[in-house]
């Protein structure tokens, strides 16, 4: 489907809907030589995204463009993110005849982003809970206040929160996925009804029947994570991150195999995150 063009705003009108609402979608992209190596990924997501929620979509080469254009100002490696509003719609939840707006920003990496990856993550669970909403999960909308709660909670010495919903499931990190691995098999929570299908998830998801590990997705307790070989959890700047220790449970490993085949294999198809 062909698009409008979408310009850069160097401002947002205070009747976005993306502003006022949250109605509109994200990507967050790593950049690495001068590339995003799953941008085809994030692509196919925010496009889904768009039919889901009802926003016309703009053409996959003027998504593309705009990418390449924020690329273009990084030196070599970065983070581009993408923000996609269904426009301006006038007051009220209902939405009107709108145009909706594209925005992209250019950002360096986090420091010591790749000692991160090398040395492992330490965890918390969070007390703010995910909610449940089929008709919203999955997406990687613009509503992401639950996740800015959990975040406030984290510790100096903690490096990612876990959320739970109100079945006390654990559905994924304030900004990543998580996977349990043991036996040549994964586990990773269903997102029927919460969470965010995250692009590298998917990727782990597709490579790991390649290699011989059977992939479940099904709805994980916290005594699954005390019981867990490896824990790993994914997104797509780290990439995939093992995760060392998780405060309050005493779980404490280090990468395991099944985690250090697919960062291999990661780094393999990709080339990123192979610092």
């Amino acid at each position: 489907m062909t698009g409008p063009q979408h310009p850069i705003p160097s401002t947002i009108p205070s009747d976005d809907r993306g502003l006022a609402y949250g109605d509109g979608l994200f990507e967050t992209m790593r950049v690495w030589q001068a590339r995003v190596p799953l941008l085809q990924r994030h692509l196919d997501r925010l496009l889904k995204g768009c039919r889901r929620l009802g926003i016309p979509a703009p053409s996959r080469d003027i998504l593309i463009r705009h990418v390449e254009d924020a690329v273009e100002s990084l030196d070599n490696e970065g983070i581009v993110k993408l923000m996609l509003t269904r426009g301006s719609g006038g007051r009220g939840y209902r939405p009107g005849r709108s145009q909706p707006r594209l925005v992209t920003s250019a950002h360096p990496l986090p420091e010591h982003l790749g000692d991160r990856a090398r040395t492992g993550a330490a965890i918390q669970l969070c007390t703010t809970r995910i909610g449940r909403n089929p008709a919203t999960a999955g997406l990687k909308h613009l509503g992401r206040l639950e996740q800015v709660l959990a975040a406030m909670e984290l510790r100096d010495d903690v490096d990612e929160g876990l959320m739970l919903d109100e079945l006390d499931h654990v559905i994924e990190g304030t900004r990543s996925n998580l996977f349990l691995a043991g036996d040549d098999r994964l586990v990773t929570p269903a997102l029927d009804f919460s969470g965010v299908a995250g692009v590298m998830r998917d990727w782990v998801i597709q490579a790991a029947s390649g290699l011989g590990m059977a992939v479940e997705e099904s709805a994980i307790s916290v005594d699954d994570l005390a019981r867990a070989n490896e824990i790993f959890l994914t997104n797509s700047v780290i990439g995939i991150w093992p995760v060392v220790s998780i405060r309050g449970l005493d779980w404490e490993s280090g990468c395991g195999p099944m985690t250090s085949r697919l960062v291999t294999a990661l780094g393999e198809e990709v080339g990123a995150w192979d610092d």
